[in-house]
């Protein structure tokens, strides 16, 4: 993978403020990308899967910015095709320029992505740093610090964290939230593991209630250690990972970094030497017959 190349790669990317406010549309890491972007401007510009927009009547004074690393995913170049004979602004956040989707949109951001897996690192971390520059947010150039840090985390706690066997939750309120999702889309395409994300009182409404003794939970904490003792009364398998910073930008990349650099001393750990996504032939060739819409 390319963990370790990519805070120098990151530091080159830079672009200009394009809009105010704007509707971001991605899948899986992009759609993360996207979330992330929503909280760092204060839900001004919102982040909505494709598939919620298939029916949606679309917005006219507002750009719809697609996130694709390929430029080819079915439902992404439907919704662009819909949005532009609407009438409404579109640009695409990608690094193919050669794509339908590139073909179709207003304007390109070209991403500064490293080809490879769409699993890649560096990948994520460019396209959710090209998404907040576009809508005028101002990144400070400290991710060689903010690595250092996430790193460090992780090498501090990997040894009492686990593979789980069974379920694992995924918690974090706000921007947390957004990076225990990317996490629970690490865990299931590097081990194959059954994770779900949820915003840390939501799991309090409803899922706890189907939490069992064989789960594991990882909570994403801002000084929610009272939340945490808690829920070691129900005795499963519980780590808490404290990322409370007041400035949002260390907690953001000390994060992503840290869950980055921990999926790696745990592949590490348990001698994974290949993704296991993409030992699931049946399971990949499934996955992208549906997402690239390919014939049976």
């Amino acid at each position: 993978m390319d963990f370790n190349s990519q805070v120098q790669q990151l530091s080159s990317i830079k672009n200009e403020k394009m809009f105010d406010n704007c509707i971001y549309v991605g899948s899986g890491d992009s759609y993360v990308a996207g979330l992330i972007a929503e909280y760092l401007t204060s839900h001004k510009c919102r982040c909505y899967s494709p598939s919620d927009l298939l029916n949606s009547t679309f917005i006219k004074d507002k750009t719809y910015c697609f996130i694709s690393a390929t430029g080819k995913t079915k439902v992404n170049v439907e919704i662009a095709r819909r949005a532009r004979l609407a009438g409404v602004r579109t640009a695409t956040v990608t690094s193919n320029m050669n794509s339908d989707l590139a073909e179709i949109c207003d304007t390109v951001i070209l991403s500064g992505l490293t080809k490879g897996h769409t699993t890649g690192f560096s990948s994520f971390v460019a396209n959710l740093l090209t998404c907040a520059q576009i809508a005028g947010i101002i990144i400070p150039q400290r991710f060689d610090v903010w690595y250092k840090k996430g790193v460090q985390l992780s090498k501090n706690l990997s040894e009492s964290m686990t593979i789980p066997q069974q379920t694992l939750y995924l918690l974090g309120n706000n921007i947390l939230y957004a990076v225990a999702l990317y996490a629970s889309l690490k865990m299931a395409e590097f081990f194959g593991s059954t994770a779900v994300a949820h915003k840390l009182e939501e799991f309090c409404h409803s899922p706890i209630f189907g939490l069992k003794k064989s789960h594991c939970g990882w909570i994403f904490g801002q000084r929610e250690e009272k939340i945490r003792r808690r829920l070691t009364r129900l005795r499963f398998p519980l780590s808490y990972i404290e990322f409370y910073n007041k400035d949002i930008f260390a907690q953001l990349f000390i994060s992503v970094f840290f869950v980055q650099s921990l999926i790696i001393l745990l592949a590490q750990k348990y001698g994974y030497a290949e993704l296991q996504y993409i030992m699931m032939k049946d399971v990949l060739k499934t996955s992208s017959d549906i997402i690239y819409g390919k014939k049976s």
